[in-house]
């Protein structure tokens, strides 16, 4: 990340914290010889245990020092200029000293305090992330494929935007209901106002969790598609426990956020999107992906 920074003024007000969440490889030992060259204050967090997503980055948010905090996985390289990018965006929409519940209607982005740096796949091409903040509609368009649909599909609201058109086509702000925790940058005063990421969720879904509550404290989310950071998709966890992860991420999230009469609703929601997938995988002949399905759905 250190190499990625262009302008070098920066690495005087810059910090690196660590958080090794009890790997089994020599990380710890190697960070320990990399940190005389950074140039930079490194520090590294050894846990004896994996704690979690969430609680591994709020062990190095407790101690930062900066306006800005930025997460960052394990499995991400950051490309030249993209942290010059977040501070530049930042920038551009300082906080409004209005009441943050005063609508304004000539700012629409008057209270920015997340912004996601745009993921690209090794070989170039844009990743999709984030979406619509959640609710039955948006959940139901991405579980059962309807954000899909030729033409309808485009303008069906969805928990999870697949479609990469407006990350390439944008170089501005591009405002999201929720953005990945991968690469994300947050402001120092969200953080005062809205707290750490949540962590009953041990990983999957508490970036959303996290956009939800700052949503609901009128903070602003968005991705700045030329800060660039390559992601190396789960290479931190296997498929399956990812997609465990989302589907008991939601869960949490409607049991904290929104309201119990939908509960059964979303049961229903996953679980039938769950067996559609099943079926869908073992008619077309992909057994082993049916399979994995198949033990999700007895893991829910």
């Amino acid at each position: 990340m250190v190499s990625s920074i262009q302008d070098k003024k920066l690495l005087d007000q810059i910090e690196i914290l660590v958080v090794d969440n009890n790997s089994q490889d020599d990380s710890v030992s190697a960070l320990t010889k990399l940190k005389p060259t950074l140039g930079v204050p490194l520090t590294v967090f050894k846990n004896s245990e994996n704690l979690g997503f969430a609680a591994a980055n709020n062990q190095a948010i407790s101690i930062s020092k900066g306006e800005f905090v930025l997460l960052l996985n394990s499995d991400t390289e950051v490309q030249p200029g993209a942290l010059e990018e977040l501070l530049a965006v930042f920038s551009k929409f300082p906080v409004s000293e209005i009441s943050p519940y005063e609508a304004r209607i000539d700012l629409p982005t008057d209270r920015l305090g997340i912004i996601a740096c745009g993921l690209k796949n090794p070989d170039g091409s844009p990743q999709p992330q984030g979406g619509m903040l959640p609710n039955l509609l948006t959940l139901s368009s991405q579980m059962f494929f309807l954000d899909d649909l030729p033409i309808i599909g485009h303008f069906l609201p969805s928990t999870q935007q697949r479609d990469t058109s407006l990350l390439e086509s944008r170089k501005d702000l591009i405002s999201f209901g929720w953005v990945a925790g991968t690469a994300m940058c947050i402001r120092r005063a969200t953080i005062d106002e809205i707290g750490d990421l949540d962590e009953n969720i041990f990983m999957y879904g508490e970036d959303m969790e996290y956009c939800l509550r700052a949503n609901k404290h009128h903070w602003d989310v968005g991705i700045a598609p030329r800060s660039v950071v390559i992601h190396h998709k789960t290479a931190s966890s296997s498929e399956e426990n990812a997609l465990v992860g989302e589907l008991k991420g939601y869960r949490y999230i409607w049991a904290k956020h929104l309201p119990l009469w939908q509960r059964p609703f979303l049961e229903f929601v996953l679980r039938f999107a769950v067996i559609l997938r099943v079926i869908a995988f073992t008619l077309i002949g992909k057994g082993r992906t049916a399979h994995t399905y198949l033990k999700i759905l007895k893991k829910l």
